[in-house]
C-alpha cells in the first residue's frame, strides 16, 4: 500500500509519525507508553486504509485454481511439490497441507489421477502402445 500526499490517510498518518518523532527526541516520562499508542494508531490507519485482502477462501480458491490449472498443463512433465507449493507461495509442508485438505488427496495422487485419465483417454481414441501412452502423460518412470 503505496501512501502519497494524495491519500486520505496522509495528513493523519503524517501527524502521528511527527508526535511519535518528537515524543521519542524528548523521551518524557512516559513516553515508551506514548509511543505504542501512536504505533497502535498507525497501524489502524494502515489497515482501514489498506487494499489488501487478508487470506480468505476466495484466496485459498484462488491458489488452488492456479495449482490445478497448471497441473492441467503441465501433467505430462516432471512435477515436483516444491514447483507447485511456489505457484502459491508456499512452503512444501504448508502447500501440502493445504492441498490434501481441499482436495481430499495428495497432489501426488491428484496427479497420477489425471494422467490415468488422459492415458485412458489415448487408449480409447487410437492404436499407441502403452509404453508410448505412458511416457506422452507423464509416467516417466516405468516403475
Amino acid at each position: 500500500c503505496l501512501i502519497t500526499a494524495d491519500h486520505p490517510a496522509y495528513n493523519s498518518l503524517r501527524k502521528s509519525f511527527a508526535q511519535l518523532a518528537s515524543l521519542y527526541d524528548t523521551r518524557m516520562f512516559g513516553y515508551e507508553l506514548a509511543i505504542k499508542s501512536y504505533l497502535l494508531q498507525i497501524l489502524f490507519l494502515l489497515l482501514q486504509y489498506s487494499n489488501t485482502k487478508f487470506s480468505t477462501e476466495s484466496d485459498s480458491s484462488d491458489k488452488l485454481k492456479i495449482v490445478l490449472d497448471h497441473i492441467e498443463l503441465h501433467y505430462a512433465e516432471a512435477l515436483s511439490v516444491s514447483e507447485l507449493a511456489k505457484l502459491c507461495y508456499f512452503s512444501e509442508y504448508h502447500f501440502m497441507r493445504f492441498f490434501k485438505k481441499h482436495m481430499n488427496m495428495t497432489c501426488i495422487q491428484y496427479i497420477n489421477n489425471i494422467r490415468l485419465e488422459k492415458a485412458v483417454a489415448l487408449f480409447e481414441h487410437g492404436n499407441t502402445s502403452i509404453l508410448e501412452v505412458s511416457l506422452s502423460v507423464g509416467f516417466h518412470n516405468l516403475s
